[in-house]
């Protein structure tokens, strides 16, 4: 996205401006703008800071690299670890998936707003698994289990034995042809007060036309369209609409 384009946004898609649905309202400055501290800030920082500046040596795409190169290639950045946690602790979902890990800071920052959350991570790097169980041990009190595989096989197998899906997180290094499959597959899983965000909605051409499909799709009724994240829910009587703004 051009930076016209994000100070457009800046100047015009802020506070709410504009926004006439009650709950679009508020999830845009109540949770999106939100810029209160909360106290599970503290873990995200320091979560953060270690994959950043690690140096130890991994291996990613079959290629041997460092933590800190791979975590910024394929990492969220901390603005939307935080903006991640605010809308957990809006939402409170229950049960979340999430595909792709960030290296644990995913799973860490959907269940840090209680104990009683339940995150399933699917992730397909051997040593990326490695360090979000290491991270989210020692972290957090939620239960979390990390499935290591493709991600269309450890989902045909999670779905088996799932009910519902409160949060669905697909993450960057999903390529968008197993976005569209894993969007389809968790769909009917996903009910009125569910939560699904995808990152890296304008990356590519391909994933900007992805985007607008999951948009248009019949069951999503209000989506948030944050440049770098895109939010959807699905709520029936929410009026159906596409909502733009920014992450600070």
């Amino acid at each position: 996205m051009s930076r016209w384009s994000l100070l457009y946004r800046s100047v015009f898609c802020r506070g709410g401006f504009g926004v006439h649905s009650p709950f679009a309202f508020d999830l845009i400055t109540k949770v999106i703008e939100e810029r209160c501290a909360y106290y599970f800030y503290g873990e995200i920082d320091s979560a953060y800071l270690q994959l950043s500046q690690d140096r130890r040596k991994i291996m990613c795409e079959s290629r041997r690299t460092t933590v800190c190169k791979a975590f910024r290639k394929y990492g969220i950045s901390l603005k939307e670890s935080k903006l991640l946690f605010r809308l957990a602790n809006c939402c409170k979902p229950r049960s979340i998936l999430a595909v792709g890990s960030s290296m644990g800071l995913i799973p860490l920052c959907l269940t840090g707003y209680a104990s009683a959350s339940y995150c399933l991570t699917l992730e397909k790097e051997n040593d990326f698994a490695g360090m979000a169980a290491s991270l989210v041990k020692k972290t957090t009190p939620s239960s979390i289990d990390i499935y290591l595989g493709e991600y269309e096989k450890q989902l045909a197998r999670i779905l088996k034995k799932t009910e519902n899906i409160d949060c669905l997180y697909i993450g960057k290094e999903v390529d968008i042809q197993i976005q569209e499959k894993i969007f389809a597959q968790c769909v009917p899983f996903l009910g009125e007060r569910s939560v699904c965000i995808v990152a890296d909605i304008h990356a590519s051409p391909k994933r900007k036309r992805h985007w607008k499909l999951l948009c248009h799709h019949p069951k999503v009724t209000v989506s948030v369209d944050l440049c770098t994240l895109g939010i959807l829910f699905f709520h029936p009587r929410l009026n159906r609409r596409t909502y733009k703004s920014v992450i600070y």
